[in-house]
């Protein structure tokens, strides 16, 4: 528990010491004077003018929502200042909203006001727009067309200012989100890469590929929410983009769930994932099929949420009362309640209509940005164990592997390896060498001086047997005092050769330890040599010239 805590306390440090930063470093400054536009609206709605109105107080006077159809005339009746800049320009946001802006009642821009009748989808998005040098003194009027229902009434105030000035302040005023969201997408597309490169064939890649998904979505519905890439697409896309984003989160909830508790009876989260993923791809066939656009289905993905939002609880309950011991899990848990909660928090105050836009509330865009970071880090903790998770097994694997495959006392393959070996060997048609070795006096060493003398012996032996066919030939212990060497290709005269070096080599072995006999007797056989050319039969024939060779080396220790 100390080191749960001491993880969070280190994540929160972390993250405050990074919006610091990314605050300091970014900070901006406009070139030239700006003003906001808050005072002296009149608003005409539907034969009706409301005096002096706040724009972002708009709701209370003509009703929290617009219809499509309906025309907003908004007339700033105090006249525009004078602010010395070179482009003067003003931005303000729309809702699905076509405009024309008047300066004394003289158009000067419009936008999609040719789409006003027809069902195309405008969108939600920043518009930015150039005001003639002359602008000084003159009344701003602003002529908004809705072209959908339940339209947010409700304006965020617009700005007066130099045009570059304008574009850095909008977006600065979404700094730290834009940073997080990019850091997401590109997390997120790194992450699955290197989960489905290089760890496709191990166990537990499920969740980081999920883990993946879940951060690359999430970063392309903050990345288009606020108004990033308003800077660089269209807004009707941007907001195409960012509803599909977010109707597709709720599945991938279902989906981590079950993922993070396999073990446990999913079925009804299997099913609510199944639907919420059929809803979600519903909405987006609908929306690109110009049937009924993808914004409208707030209320029922606000249903499928909120089941969601219980079946988290519900496991984390689980998880509590059952005191999981799984760390992994634990941790992943904690990264998806966090964000869900900062995504929570967000949508409540959004629903209450607390503010028109996140930028009047910079904590809570904060919040969403450091609870999505958090999530981050807690996959990548997870990723940690789950590399020295993986580590240990591999190791474990190669500790298995050598036991069964390596000889423990003179460190070279075994008697399995040499069975393998020949059992490949046996369906090629090359001319194969095997050479059958066997220690003498091992048994007389045991006896005489000790077990301890006689590994010493069969290492020595071991080693000199790696030192003269090492790259030339394969090597096993496959007995007490048998050895053999196995050759795909080599030359007899060759062969004899290595054989008289080995047998100098242990002539110096005798030197360096006389209370062991070291000499090896030794015969081999080439596949060419036996009738049926099997591996059995070449194998049998080395043995018989070994023990040839052996009852010539004791015959001749007897005649002395």
């Amino acid at each position: 528990m100390r080191k749960r805590s001491y993880f969070l306390l280190v994540s929160i440090i972390l993250f405050t010491i990074l919006a610091g930063c990314l605050n300091y470093v970014f900070t901006y400054k406009p070139e030239y004077p700006w003003i906001p536009l808050e005072d002296g609206w009149t608003v005409q709605y539907r034969n009706e003018q409301y005096v002096n109105t706040d724009l972002e107080q708009l709701g209370k006077d003509i009703g929290p929502i617009l219809e499509k159809g309906d025309t907003l005339t908004l007339n700033r009746v105090i006249p525009l200042s004078n602010i010395d800049a070179p482009f003067p320009a003003i931005v303000f946001k729309t809702q699905f909203s076509a405009y024309e802006i008047y300066l004394d009642n003289k158009l000067i821009h419009d936008n999609n006001t040719d789409k006003v009748s027809g069902i195309d989808f405008l969108g939600i998005g920043f518009n930015f727009v150039n005001l003639p040098l002359d602008f000084a003194g003159k009344k701003l009027s602003i002529k908004l067309y809705i072209t959908e229902n339940n339209t947010r009434s409700d304006i965020l105030t617009p700005l007066l200012g130099n045009f570059d000035d304008l574009y850095r302040i909008v977006l600065h005023s979404a700094l730290i989100p834009a940073f997080t969201s990019i850091f997401l997408i590109v997390f997120g597309i790194v992450f699955l890469i290197i989960s489905l490169v290089f760890y496709l064939k191990s166990s537990g890649i499920s969740t980081q590929v999920i883990c993946s998904v879940l951060s690359t979505i999430l970063g392309f519905w903050m990345l288009n929410f606020y108004d990033v890439a308003d800077f660089y697409v269209s807004p009707s896309f941007a907001t195409f983009v960012e509803f599909s984003a977010l109707y597709l989160l709720a599945p991938l909830l279902y989906i981590f769930l079950h993922i993070l508790h396999k073990r446990q009876k999913n079925s009804v989260v299997l099913f609510l994932c199944a639907c919420s993923s059929a809803f979600a791809i519903l909405f987006i066939v609908l929306h690109l099929l110009n049937i009924v656009h993808i914004h409208h289905f707030q209320v029922p993905y606000y249903f499928m949420s909120a089941i969601g939002l219980v079946m988290l609880i519900i496991y984390v309950y689980k998880d509590l009362h059952y005191k999981s011991k799984n760390l992994s899990r634990f941790i992943l848990m904690l990264g998806l309640c966090t964000i869900v909660t900062t995504l929570l928090i967000y949508e409540i105050t959004s629903a209450l209509k607390l503010f028109v836009d996140y930028r009047q509330a910079s904590v809570l865009s904060m919040l969403v940005s450091l609870g999505a970071l958090f999530f981050v880090i807690c996959q990548l903790l997870n990723h940690f164990i789950f590399m020295t998770r993986m580590f240990a097994q591999r190791k474990e694997y190669a500790s298995l592997t050598q036991i069964a495959y390596i000889d423990n006392l003179t460190d070279i393959p075994n008697r399995v390896s040499c069975d393998k070996r020949l059992l490949e060997l046996a369906d090629t048609t090359s001319d194969y060498c095997i050479l059958s070795l066997d220690l003498n006096g091992l048994k007389e060493v045991n006896d005489n001086s000790g077990h301890p003398a006689g590994d010493r012996l069969l290492k020595s032996f071991s080693a000199a047997l790696k030192e003269v066919f090492e790259g030339t030939g394969e090597y096993f212990r496959v007995g007490g005092d048998e050895f053999l060497v196995l050759f795909t290709s080599i030359e007899k005269d060759v062969l004899d050769g290595m054989l008289m070096t080995l047998d100098a080599k242990l002539l110096k072995l005798d030197e360096e330890d006389p209370e062991a006999n070291h000499s090896v007797s030794y015969g081999y056989a080439y596949s060419s040599e036996a009738p049926e050319h099997d591996t059995h039969t070449v194998y049998m024939l080395a043995d018989q010239r070994m023990y040839e060779y052996k009852r010539k080396y004791y015959s001749h220790l007897t005649t002395r």
